[in-house]
Parts: C-alpha cells; structure tokens; sequence
C-alpha cells in the first residue's frame, strides 16, 4: 500500500508481478446467503513468507465466512512452499476472532511513522549513514539476531532485498544500526534496527538516516517500528513524524521449525578447535 498504492492499482499490479513470483487471488462464495469475499496472498521469490495483500468485505459479507476464506488462501501459500503467511491487522479490528479461527497470531505489533524532513532540527552526527556491501553483512546479522526476538525472525527477515540498506558506525567501527528498505513508485519504506545503547542520540541518528538515504524524488517517505524496539517509537514520536494507528503483525505458520543435532562431529582446524563457519545438519527423508 505503501509503496505500490492500492492493491487493485495499476501501479501495485505492474510492480508487484515477476514471473517467480507467486501471486493468488480468492473468492468465497457462500452460495447465495450473503456476499462474496475476495482475497489476495503474495510471495516474492526473495522471501520465504508469504504476505496477505488484502480481504474485500461489503455490508452484506458474513464475518463468518472470513476464516474460510483464509483457509483457501493458507493452501495456495502451502502449494508454493511458503513457510508462513504474514498479515498486518489494526488492533481494533472486528476481524481479529476469524483471524485466530484460521490460525493466526500475534506476533509483534508496529506504527508506522509518514516523515517529512520540513521542520526537522537535524544535529550533525560524528558519522554519516552508508549504503551497505557484502562485507557488512557479518555484521549486520550479528545485530539482527541480537535485537530480533527469536520467535519473530522466522517471519521477519533481516533484508527483503528489495534494494541495499544503509549500516551507521561509530568512531570504533561497531555497527550500531542498519536499515532495511523498499523503494516503490508511491513511497519509501524504511524499518530501522538501532541498538538501544548506542551512544549517538537515537532521534540524531534516525534523522541522519533520512538526509542520508537515496533519492526519493518527492515520494512520502514512511518508517516502520516494531514493538520490540520501543525506543526507536519513542524517538520517532520526538519528531515531526505523523503516527499511523498501531496495527498488529498476524502470523500463520505452515512449517514447524525444529532443532537438529548432528550425527558426525566436525574436523579439527588447525588451531585444534572446531569453528565451522556454517552449521551443518544431515538431511533426513521423511514419508508423506
């Protein structure tokens, strides 16, 4: 919506479709008691989860048939081998019971912040915002698992790969904030992951981001924050950011996530401790 408009906007549809995409659009029809419902799941072949793009209700829909009509949609998502299903729900919405009913929960919840640089009183940092490469990555995921909850990464990756992020150093070279982003032809999303201590002032630094990042040729620019990182909201909220209502992230899983120990210990390196630079895990066959 942010980015791409509407989704039944030309600019979503011709933006939103390559060919290794997936894209499903359902109806449910309950046979004449009342309306239709018509929803829409999509999963970019840069992610592993699939993102529910919107449900079409009128006055005459039956809230009832909601659940249904997500359960359709759940079984596209598992045909393309999605791991989960991803929706974003205002915390007041009467939908919420038929959410749960498919299998949805919370799993964080999110405002996301509409800036304009007009009026912003921006201090210098000691260091500008920088476009990240392939040698911050290390980096940058060390930071991700670190302030991502674990029972949130597996629905919120550390980059859509949209495009490349921006990475904020400080004077001893620790990374003390990266940005992942999506640029579209109505709008800028940016989802900023900043270190609580971090020894910069967080509303400097989140204003520094927006001097520093691409272009955006007159386009709104929005920043997401997650409930996990407070003091990113409360920084915003300095700021003459506009706050959108505070709206739930829902998850369905598909795919159970389990540990796995390995049958074959590791070799020895030459320093005689194992540090192997991956896990490794044997794959097993299993029967359907």
């Amino acid at each position: 919506m942010l980015t791409r408009g509407g989704p039944l906007s030309w600019s979503h549809l011709l933006t939103s479709i390559q060919t290794t995409d997936h894209l499903f659009t359902g109806v449910f029809d309950p046979g004449g008691k009342s309306d239709k419902l018509i929803g829409q799941v999509y999963q970019s072949s840069r992610m592993n989860s699939a993102h529910l793009d919107y449900v079409l209700l009128t006055e005459e829909s039956d809230l009832a048939d909601l659940a249904s009509l997500l359960e359709g949609l759940i079984v596209a998502v598992g045909r393309w081998g999605g791991k989960q299903v991803v929706a974003d729900l205002g915390t007041d919405s009467e939908l919420f019971p038929q959410f749960r009913r498919a299998g949805f929960s919370v799993l964080a919840k999110q405002r996301v912040f509409q800036c304009r640089m007009g009026g912003m009183d921006q201090k210098p940092l000691k260091r500008s915002w920088q476009i990240w490469t392939r040698d911050d990555i290390p980096a940058v995921r060390r930071l991700y698992l670190s302030l991502v909850p674990t029972l949130i990464q597996p629905a919120e990756p550390l980059t859509r790969r949209e495009m490349l992020g921006m990475v904020y150093y400080d004077e001893d070279g620790v990374l003390q904030a990266y940005a992942d982003m999506v640029y579209g032809p109505k709008g800028a999303w940016v989802l900023p992951i900043v270190h609580p201590h971090t020894p910069e002032n967080i509303s400097d630094l989140l204003t520094g981001l927006m001097v520093d990042l691409p272009p955006l040729n007159g386009r709104p620019l929005y920043v997401t924050v997650r409930s996990y990182q407070p003091w990113v909201e409360h920084a915003l909220e300095s700021l003459s950011a506009e706050p959108s209502p505070e709206q739930a992230i829902l998850v369905r899983y598909l795919a159970l996530h389990q540990r796995v120990e390995t049958e074959f210990p590791f070799a020895v390196v030459e320093n005689g401790k194992p540090e192997p630079t991956f896990p490794l895990a044997p794959i097993k066959h299993h029967q359907k």
